[in-house]
């Protein structure tokens, strides 16, 4: 396999992955329903991340290839799957929190490696493109570590209030 077959490959996983967050991410933002400052700040990411997936295809349009319709169909899948995951549970508002957190990390260290990548096959426009999505999803894993303490706290206090 050619080194930019490879990079290829590994944005049609990132383009999977995007779609794969956004149902998930709009889940999350309906469990918040009763936190406005963390459903507005998943509604926002679910915007970013669909400008992800976009600035993701057309960096595979640069190499001549389009999103893998297996891939992005079965992420989407998954991505519905794990958000029923904590809707029966009562502290989904924590839940959504570790599960974000989670996944924005893993988001992270796969940008970074596709920028790798991109600079090793000279494909200085895609490293670009991915840094800005990588500087996104950093901010989205600060702002959530910034506020999973009051996460975790509210999730307590409404424990709480229904016992």
């Amino acid at each position: 396999m050619q080194a930019n077959e490879l990079l290829a490959t590994w944005l049609k996983d990132a383009y999977a992955m995007e779609k794969s967050m956004i149902p998930v991410l709009e889940n999350h933002a309906k469990d918040a329903e009763d936190h406005p400052d963390v459903r507005e700040r998943d509604l926002r990411h679910v915007e970013e991340t669909r400008r992800h997936a976009d600035l993701v295809e057309e960096c595979l349009a640069q190499l001549g290839e389009k999103p893998s319709r297996a891939k992005s169909a079965l992420g989407q899948v998954m991505g519905r799957i794990q958000a029923m995951g904590t809707a029966p549970f009562r502290d989904e508002l924590m839940k959504n929190f570790i599960s974000d957190y989670a996944s924005e990390q893993f988001e992270i260290a796969s940008y970074k490696a596709l920028i790798a990548a991109a600079r090793a096959t000279g494909q200085e426009r895609i490293a670009g493109v991915c840094e800005e999505i990588l500087a996104d999803e950093e901010e989205m894993a600060a702002w959530l570590d910034e506020h999973m303490a009051s996460a975790a706290r509210e999730s307590i206090a409404e424990d709480a209030d229904r016992d």
